[in-house]
């Protein structure tokens, strides 16, 4: 059996940090979490009145909004297909009017922009400004191929139900509150 002494130091050899390497920081649920706080994110949800606007004839999914974390300054807005490539950053799964390169949203590190990469129904997007003012939803897509400013809680409808929320890192969304 051989013998492990600890360094000058009182460290184990096991326990001993490369300068070249950080201390590793503990995978945890509260480290994963707070980790999350601190990134954009999308939340995608089913919404009813833009499925009625759109007079949508498949069955309107149940499932409740989901939260997509934007790890990359740009994020592909799709539908998955089994026999193309790539696969969608923000899959939005069995909503058949989502074309499978749909939009794309880009970051300067700062703002956001929503482009349409050439979908077949359009995407559309309403501001938190038009929002407060009651303006409904929207009635005309973004032209093709221009990116769009994006800010904080707007939304961006396409397809039959899809409904995306841009959403600030955690602590600009408890600083509103």
């Amino acid at each position: 059996m051989t013998s492990r002494t600890a360094d000058p130091n009182g460290q184990h050899p096991d326990q001993q940090h490369h300068a070249d390497q950080p201390p590793a920081v503990p995978d945890s649920p509260v480290t994963r979490a707070i980790a999350e706080a601190n990134i954009w994110a999308v939340e995608l949800a089913v919404d009813k009145d833009w499925y009625s606007e759109q007079e949508g004839t498949a069955p309107l999914p149940s499932a409740g909004p989901v939260l997509i974390a934007l790890r990359t300054p740009n994020a592909l807005i799709g539908r998955r297909s089994p026999s193309q490539n790539p696969t969608p950053d923000i899959d939005c799964g069995e909503d058949g009017g989502v074309s499978r390169r749909q939009a794309q949203l880009s970051t300067d590190g700062r703002r956001w922009w929503i482009e349409d990469l050439g979908s077949v129904n359009g995407t559309y997007l309403r501001t938190l400004d038009e929002q407060d003012d009651g303006a409904g939803l929207p009635d005309a897509p973004i032209e093709i191929g221009v990116r769009h400013l994006v800010g904080p809680y707007d939304r961006i409808y396409l397809g039959a139900w899809t409904r995306l929320t841009l959403l600030p890192p955690m602590d600009a969304r408890t600083e509103a509150l």
